[in-house]
């Protein structure tokens, strides 16, 4: 704290100078010293006025201050344009022209959906003569029953409501992978179709006593730097290539390239696979799947089900060779085996799915020959 020592001294001089002052008053009839009291209070007065005025400004600048600051705080600018900060990821906002307001509690939630069919309203929202709202595909039902589904009134037909469309328009909701990096706020109608194609929603990792949960990108790198399992990147999907695999958990990351015609860009998608080998009585057995965030963890493993997406469907196909010319006794001098089949996709939300209810690719003991370690496919 700074102290004015300037303010200080001047204050006892005016002290010094009141009490001499008073200390030197001569004495004078009755009518003096009313006279002189009477400006003495005049001059008391004047001067309090003042101090209070002074005060009075300095007051209203601090309270000034302080409501900048709350209005700063809350995204407000000194112009008094607003500028929205961001909210934390958890936080529901409403977005009212530019200004953002948060932690906003939807009471009833069925006032953001339609009436007759219960799913969320969105653009266009048509209204009866009495502001009842449904969604356009319900409108179109009830065009033929000639009255509201609320209050039964007899209606010529149903109009825009551009209000209540825009008030769905504004209300955002924060996506449930947030924790995963995802910084989406799609709106409360588009939340479903956001969750389905999220490429931050997680998956687990395989591991038996491993509780980690993440992105794809984030378990990739979790199993190759905590686990230290084997992982292959740098391929291309569709394209022929060597792997080497060992016993355990193989990973396999290939880039699949995307093209959009309309923008005339080109993108890489990473997909990610793990290929577990296990040790059999007569042989090895190599299965393959994909890991998806958006893979349900059963119908995708029932011999693949056709109900699964197109993006989430994929063919590989396992070609081993083995060819021994010498002529030392071996029991097999050429061996070639080659399956192409359909790769299961699975979150992993329940550990691996059971390898009997995906496809085994199984290599003989009798050709892996010495290198009992690892395979080459």
């Amino acid at each position: 704290m700074e102290i004015d020592s300037d303010a200080v001294v001047s204050e006892e001089l005016v002290e010094e100078e009141e009490s001499q002052s008073d200390g030197e008053q001569p004495e004078s009839d009755g009518e003096d010293a009313a006279a002189a009291a009477v400006a003495a209070a005049k001059e008391e007065e004047e001067e309090e006025s003042q101090g209070d005025g002074e005060d009075h400004e300095s007051g209203a600048g601090e309270e000034f201050v302080d409501a900048e600051g709350a209005l700063g705080g809350a995204g407000i600018s000194e112009e008094g344009s607003s500028k929205p900060l961001s909210p934390a990821p958890s936080s529901p906002h409403v977005r009212v022209g530019g200004t953002v307001v948060e932690d906003v509690i939807v009471v009833d939630a069925d006032a953001l959906e339609c009436g007759v069919c219960c799913l969320p309203l969105k653009p266009p929202i048509f209204q009866c003569e009495r502001g009842h709202v449904v969604c356009s595909a319900c409108c179109d039902k009830l065009k033929a029953t000639g009255k509201c589904h609320v209050c039964g009134v007899a209606t010529r037909g149903y109009s825009r409501c551009h209000a209540m469309e825009h008030l769905v328009a504004s209300i955002r909701i924060p996506c449930p992978n947030a924790a995963h990096g995802c910084v989406a706020r799609p709106a409360y109608h588009r939340q479903d179709a956001h969750n389905r194609v999220c490429p931050h929603a997680p998956c687990r990792c395989p591991g038996v006593s491993c509780g980690f949960i993440g992105s794809t990108t984030s378990l990739l790198d979790h199993i190759t730097t905590v686990h230290r399992w084997p992982c292959t990147t740098k391929v291309r999907a569709g394209k022929a290539f060597s792997v080497r695999l060992h016993d355990g958990f193989n990973f396999l990351c290939a880039d699949q390239t995307a093209g959009d015609d309309n923008q005339g860009t080109i993108s890489s998608i990473p997909l990610l696979y793990l290929l577990n080998v296990m040790q059999e009585r007569l042989g090895r057995a190599i299965s393959v799947l994909r890991v998806h965030p958006h893979a349900t963890s059963t119908s995708s493993i029932d011999n693949c089900d056709d109900d699964l997406p197109a993006s989430l469907t994929s063919q590989c196909e396992l070609i081993f060779s083995h060819y021994d010319g010498s002529i030392n006794g071996a029991l097999c001098c050429r061996y070639y085996q080659s399956s192409e089949f359909q790769v299961a996709c699975t979150d992993l939300s329940n550990g691996v799915p059971n390898p009997d209810l995906c496809f085994q690719f199984i290599v003989p003991n009798s050709v892996l020959g010495d290198d009992k370690e690892g395979i080459q496919v």
